[in-house]
């Protein structure tokens, strides 16, 4: 099934980079999540580290300065 509803969202200060806040945004939803459609301050190993342990797919594009 495919939805596209926001399951989660978060308010944070201007320090606080979207990256840091992944686990925070999945580890209590309860349902089980196929895939996760985020921008590119999510393209960081943790995250990718924290959706393949939920058995999650990522749909993250890489980041303008991004490398091999």
């Amino acid at each position: 099934m495919s939805t596209h509803e926001v399951l989660a969202a978060e308010v944070s200060l201007v320090s606080v980079g979207d990256n840091e806040v992944l686990s925070t945004l999945i580890n209590p939803l309860r349902r089980k999540i196929q895939q996760v459609n985020a921008d590119e301050a999510y393209n960081t190993r943790v995250c990718y580290h924290v959706l393949k342990n939920k058995g999650i797919t990522p749909s993250i594009p890489p980041r303008s300065n991004a490398g091999y």
